[in-house]
């Protein structure tokens, strides 16, 4: 267990000025079951009303909209997260985790890698029979995610937020985004149900995307369309390696398009310039608490005309 401190800042600069943006946050961690927020604040340029909620996923969302003129746009998210992974997040699984999406759809090639990966292996007959015991799930989803990482070199420049896990398969290129698709993508395959997860880890300085697979309480399936009762593991395929109490979550969803942190539109032909700034760090095990103080939301968010 780990109380972490986060400093997250995101400024986008114009070229010119902009006018009618909307947009929506999912920058701010909330209290779920692996992680407590004790304290957290969030701050925007322009400063505007925003309007909060919760979505499906059960990620903290945020929209407003600046109508007049501006040259940039920024938020400041401060935060305290007491972080408890080792028994996982107790959640319970819908049944939308269990199928793949249009990012995560998976291919004939990528069903003959996961097939390659596990043969001659304890996993090969439950891959084949899409059915795994409760026991065997971590030790699969350990093999799945040193698979992946070894299937695609970490490059930046190659790839971009519209890319599938199938695009990123085929190059064997990619960033922590594209792993995570890739992981979700086979796990579901398999017949493990599986999220796409954005957030931060400590001693990075930017954002980070991983994935969690699912351990239900029994060994039932949930094939008849209920929610299923268990925990949430997560795990690195970007560095082949589980999730600890390093890690803090922002967003989950079925992929990268569920959990995006910022997007937006605007009016305005203009190009853009992002400069995000992370610190997550730890911090001592007393006096760390309440670091910040009290929950306040104030004013902006991200954009593109799009972006």
């Amino acid at each position: 267990m780990k109380t972490l401190s986060v400093d997250y800042k995101m400024h986008l600069a114009f070229s010119g000025a902009v006018s009618d943006h909307f947009f929506i946050l999912r920058c701010v961690p909330v209290s779920r079951g692996c992680q407590t927020v004790t304290s957290r604040s969030l701050s925007l340029t322009p400063d505007v009303p925003l309007s909060a909620s919760r979505d499906t996923f059960g990620n903290s969302v945020y929209r407003g909209q600046y109508y007049a003129p501006h040259t940039e746009f920024a938020f400041h998210v401060r935060a305290t997260v007491l972080v408890h992974s080792a028994d996982g997040s107790r959640e319970p699984c819908p049944p939308f985790y269990r199928y793949p999406t249009r990012l995560t759809a998976c291919t004939d090639g990528m069903r003959s890698f996961l097939r390659g990966a596990v043969r001659g292996t304890d996993f090969e007959r439950a891959v084949a029979e899409r059915k795994f015991a409760q026991t065997e799930i971590h030790a699969f989803s350990d093999l799945l995610c040193r698979a992946v990482n070894g299937r695609i070199c970490y490059t930046s420049g190659e790839t971009t937020v519209k890319t599938t896990a199938a695009e990123a398969f085929c190059l064997q290129k990619g960033v922590c985004q594209d792993y995570a698709h890739l992981f979700v993508s086979l796990a579901r395959e398999a017949g493990i149900a599986a999220r796409y997860v954005c957030g931060m880890s400590a001693g990075e300085g930017a954002t980070h995307a991983w994935a969690e697979y699912f351990v239900p309480d029994d060994d039932g399936s949930g094939g008849d369309g209920r929610s299923v009762q268990g925990a949430w593991f997560g795990t690195d395929p970007t560095r082949a390696r589980r999730v600890d109490d390093d890690y803090v979550i922002l967003a989950v969803g079925r992929d990268f398009s569920d959990s995006q942190i910022d997007r937006g539109v605007f009016c305005g032909a203009v190009s853009q310039t992002q400069t995000v700034l992370v610190k997550t760090r730890e911090l001592p095990a007393q006096g760390g608490i309440g670091e910040y103080s009290g929950h306040s939301v104030s004013g902006t968010a991200d954009m593109a005309g799009q972006q």
